[in-house]
């Protein structure tokens, strides 16, 4: 059995007799395992005991009041020593083991209260948290834990305080009291939680750098910034005393003190623990070391690259890149180069204009694609380089789809042709011509011109000759003459291609039978509304007489008709009215003037005029649709009209004589009285 998953999922087994897969979640942020970064680092401190000379120190367990211990003794640290026991280097704190770093007491003076040790963790992790154990000794009572990414500037994570009012006087924070919590994902604050006497020895201190703040849930940049590190730092200031020895340690100098006393102040480690994970920005679940480089490498996904997976590989950076989160898998997203390119680049301006085509064909993102190939350009390599086009069969995604222009510079005004379909009336790869030339590359004159290369124009005028082939002897139109076949006979004007007669008879009304074209404008005259005027039109008191009807038939309709003039039995049938308004009215003569001027109605006009009715014929069947409208135009010529009375063919003297004081225009239609529905 085969499964087709359509997006980004995960497959997942699930556990039984058989192994069956189920679609998990869409993909989310992937994040390595945490562990001890501190157990791979180098670890340094500017003071050990023992060192440069051995050095002798007391518990100080050993000798709080009223503890009964069985036979207590003051041993040697000797930095020197063959005996492991008794070296306490820094390297202990952090080789998995139980033996101890410690401090040398200060009964070598007060300067030993202020020790550093620095962590180099080799890169920069993502630190979640630092466990410090303390060894022979209590917990270290003021100090700073900092951070570095460059060994340089360190920054605080923490301070930590004997007493909460030491907080404000030794680091002038606010003491944030009870175990530590976190008002926002960078608040530096300064604890005493961790800095109590007791224990006296083996005491712990966990600071959480994570957990318990805002961004914890869905890591923030902030969180991610004041989390990375490479260097950690922890800055012993003041070791914990007993309150008997406080005073006393204050006052005198410490070598001056009865050495008892002094030799069991000291700082000891047993461990550090740095828990923290590779950054990887969440685009990778695990980060093996690298065998060259010695340094751990995010194995990464989501298309992403780079050591830490902080930015999109070539060719997927149609989505500007953005760390994975616990809810966002936020996966890189290839760019549409249709093939013909290998890398592309986010451009913000691209996406807020919507002008990149993405993967599935949506215009959405920012992807620019680099060098395209192929003879290819454009933000996706969709279209063709100057000089090259690309059929319209052609996908833009097939190999080589750009074709040479191969314009022929004796005919074309350039070299480049059209790159494909996209402009209206204009075929792909088509050469733009220079006048008199035609062809797609523009290699053979153009109707009407003749001997190529030159192509001269031909003499017959197309206007008012019959020719085929304007460069053969002209043939004229029945009204038209010259050699040319360019000027109207006399008695005609309006010289127009569309006329089969090439021009148009004067009509002066009997006064003249010499015209010439008017150079007035022609416009044309739209009406908002016909007005109803019931089922039996009038003019000047008269009905207008009709020979014939139109049938109109409405398929799968229902009509209410608003007027009635129904028949008993059968189909009834009705007849209604419309009329132009008056702007349709008067000296319309000029509808004559262009052959053919075209009138738009719906389904019969009679005109009416000069003591004359005029009607369309043959009259037109049309079949009307509810809600749809529909037009046609009709020639305005006298062969399309009879006169009512007589149904008799017109002149155009007759239909001039009408048109100069055009008094109606009416509209009618029949229907059938078994439908409903309205009629406009």
């Amino acid at each position: 059995m085969f499964y087709r998953l359509v997006g980004d999922f995960h497959l997942r087994t699930v556990s039984g007799s058989q192994n069956r897969w189920r679609v998990t979640e869409p993909f989310l942020g992937l994040f390595p395992a945490i562990f001890n970064l501190a157990s791979n680092a180098k670890i340094s401190s500017n003071a050990t005991c023992g060192d440069p000379e051995p050095e002798v120190y007391c518990k100080l367990v050993d000798h709080v009041p009223g503890r009964r211990i069985k036979n207590p003794h003051c041993p040697k640290c000797d930095a020197n020593s063959v005996l492991s026991k008794e070296r306490h280097p820094i390297t202990n704190a952090i080789d998995g083991t139980n033996r101890w770093w410690q401090s040398p007491s200060i009964k070598n003076g007060r300067q030993f209260n202020w020790i550093t040790i620095t962590l180099d963790l080799k890169q920069v992790f993502q630190v979640a948290y630092i466990i410090i154990k303390a060894a022979n000794s209590p917990r270290p009572g003021n100090w700073i834990l900092e951070r570095s990414l460059d060994g340089v500037t360190f920054d605080p994570w923490q301070y930590y305080a004997i007493s909460d009012s030491e907080c404000l006087s030794h680091y002038n924070v606010t003491p944030r009291l009870g175990p530590p919590t976190y008002r926002s994902d960078t608040e530096v604050i300064c604890t005493s939680y961790y800095s109590r006497l007791n224990p006296l020895e083996n005491g712990e201190i966990h600071t959480s750098l994570i957990n318990g703040r805002p961004g914890a849930e869905d890591l923030t940049p902030d969180l991610l910034n004041f989390t990375s590190a490479r260097y950690i730092r922890l800055r012993l200031q003041r070791i914990r005393t007993l309150y008997a020895d406080l005073m006393t340690l204050s006052i005198y100098d410490p070598r001056d003190i009865d050495p008892i006393v002094t030799r069991r102040y000291y700082y000891s480690i047993k461990d550090i623990s740095v828990g923290g994970m590779c950054i990887c920005y969440g685009h990778a679940q695990s980060c093996p070391l690298d065998l060259v480089t010695k340094k751990l490498k995010c194995v990464c996904e989501h298309n992403t690259c780079g050591e830490s997976c902080n930015k999109c590989c070539p060719g997927y950076h149609q989505l500007p890149w953005q760390p994975g989160t616990h809810s966002e898998g936020n996966t890189c997203e290839k760019c549409n180069c249709h093939n013909k390119a290998s890398d592309c680049f986010y451009n913000q301006t691209v996406s807020d204009l919507s002008l990149s085509l993405d993967i599935h064909g949506v215009r959405r993102g920012g992807g620019v694609c680099i060098d395209c190939q192929q003879n290819t350009t454009g933000l996706n390599c969709q279209t063709c380089k100057d000089g090259y086009y690309r059929p319209a069969e052609v996908s833009p995604y097939s190999d080589f789809p750009c074709l040479e222009c191969n314009c022929d510079l004796r005919g074309s005004e350039s070299p480049v042709c059209s790159r494909d379909d996209a402009e209206a009336g204009v075929s792909a790869g088509q050469c733009p011509c220079k006048e008199g030339f035609s062809g797609q590359r523009c290699d053979r004159c153009a109707f009407g011109f003749r001997d190529f290369p030159r192509c001269v124009r031909c003499e017959c005028n197309l206007a008012g000759s019959t020719n085929s082939d304007p460069c053969s002897p002209c043939t004229c139109k029945v009204n038209v003459m010259g050699v040319h076949c360019d000027a109207c006979k006399p008695g005609f004007y309006n010289l127009q291609q569309e006329n089969p007669l090439g021009c148009t008879h004067c009509f002066c009304f009997g006064v003249s039978d010499v015209c010439e074209s008017s150079a007035w404008s022609i416009t044309q005259v739209t009406p908002h509304t016909f007005a109803q005027v019931g089922t039996s039109p009038t003019s000047t008191g008269n009905r207008v007489l009709m020979r014939s009807s139109v049938q109109v038939f409405f398929p799968d309709a229902v009509l209410q008709p608003s007027g009635s003039n129904a028949s008993s039995g059968g189909a009834h049938r009705h007849m209604l009215w419309w009329a132009a308004p008056s702007r349709f009215l008067g000296n319309k003569v000029g509808s004559h003037v262009r052959c053919p001027t075209k009138l738009l109605f719906v389904v019969l006009f009679c005109f009416q005029g000069n003591g004359q009715t005029l009607r369309l014929s043959p009259p037109l069947l049309l079949f009307l649709s509810p809600l749809a409208e529909q037009s046609v135009s009709v020639e305005m010529l006298p062969r399309r009209f009879v006169d009512d009375q007589s149904g008799g063919p017109i002149t155009r003297d007759d239909l001039m004589l009408v048109l100069a004081d055009l008094t109606s225009l009416l509209v009618r239609v029949h229907l059938n009285a078994s439908a409903g529905g309205p009629i406009r």
